[in-house]
Order: C-alpha cells, then sequence, then structure tokens
C-alpha cells in the first residue's frame, strides 16, 4: 500500500540480514521473521518524533483502521518497525488496553506466509487463538492473534502480506 518504503514489504516486513543468536536463520515453522513491534500510545506523533529525533528513525505510513476507531503510524528504525496503535474512539480495543495498562508494548507481529496453515498449525498445537479466521489488516495484510496466555504473556499478531 502507499507509504512504505520500497524496500520494505507491506506492514514494514522483516528486512534482509536478520540477526539471530544461535542456531539457524530457517527453522521448521511458518513464521519468516519479525514484521513489527506494535506500541499502544495515546500520541502517536509525539512518540514518533521522539523515535526520529532521538534514534534516527523513519517516519512511515498511517492508516486508519476498524472504521476510524484505530490510527496506526509506521515507524522504522533499521531493520525494525514500530507500529504506534492511537485509538480514536474510547470504544476500541487498543483504547482499554490504555485505560487499564497505560501505554506500551501492545503486541508482537510474525510474518508467516500461510495465515490459514499458520493458524491450523497453532490451532493443533493446543494454542489459544483470539482470532478464529484471518481478517483485515494495515497494508492491505490479513491477520490474526494468539492469546497471550498460550505465549508466555505476550499478544502475538500473525500477519500474511498481500500478494503483489
Amino acid at each position: 500500500m502507499s507509504g512504505e518504503p520500497a524496500d520494505r514489504p507491506a506492514g514494514g516486513g522483516p528486512a534482509e540480514g536478520r540477526v539471530t543468536v544461535g542456531g539457524s536463520r530457517e527453522g521448521s515453522g511458518p513464521v519468516r521473521g519479525l514484521s513489527h513491534v506494535a506500541i499502544a500510545v495515546e500520541d502517536a506523533d509525539s512518540l514518533a518524533a521522539a523515535f526520529v529525533a532521538g534514534l534516527g528513525a523513519t517516519r512511515g505510513a498511517e492508516e486508519l483502521l476498524d472504521g476510524g476507531a484505530l490510527r496506526v503510524l509506521f515507524v522504522h528504525l533499521g531493520p525494525v518497525t514500530f507500529e504506534l496503535l492511537e485509538p480514536r474512539s474510547p470504544e476500541h480495543t487498543v483504547a482499554r488496553f490504555l485505560a487499564s495498562r497505560g501505554p506500551g508494548l501492545h503486541h508482537v507481529s510474525l510474518e508467516v506466509a500461510d495465515l490459514a496453515a499458520a493458524l491450523a498449525r497453532c490451532r493443533d498445537a493446543g494454542l489459544r487463538l483470539v482470532d478464529e479466521t484471518p481478517r483485515a489488516g494495515a497494508h492491505g495484510t490479513q491477520v490474526a492473534f494468539l492469546h497471550p496466555k498460550s505465549l508466555g504473556g505476550v499478544l502475538v499478531e500473525l500477519s500474511q502480506a498481500p500478494e503483489p
């Protein structure tokens, strides 16, 4: 979708040359790499400015999701993409997250080639799914969330980029 740098997959997917510690880069699972780290905030512009001024990040695309109830702003910092989540409605799940937990890490998004197959594998492994079926995400992606109670208290999003 528009606004993404040409060298980044939609949604800020994994960059070439990811750094890993130990083990191989390729596993037997469906995950291709880190898509982004999402941070829930009241004011995405202020946090984006801090990333740009303090760390030399590049401000990326922004988009309204969920009928305009959620603003997402992408910030690129080296091989890492941050998705800043700014609710525009007090009823949105991110607004409720902020009210109960305050600003901070919301989820980690992992890129997969086949979201339906990844969800089936997670289901078969006994992981608790938030989304039984994929739904629309930013930049034309399809996404589904895995429950934090299954993954060490971290909400994990699986994301499949749109077909080129």
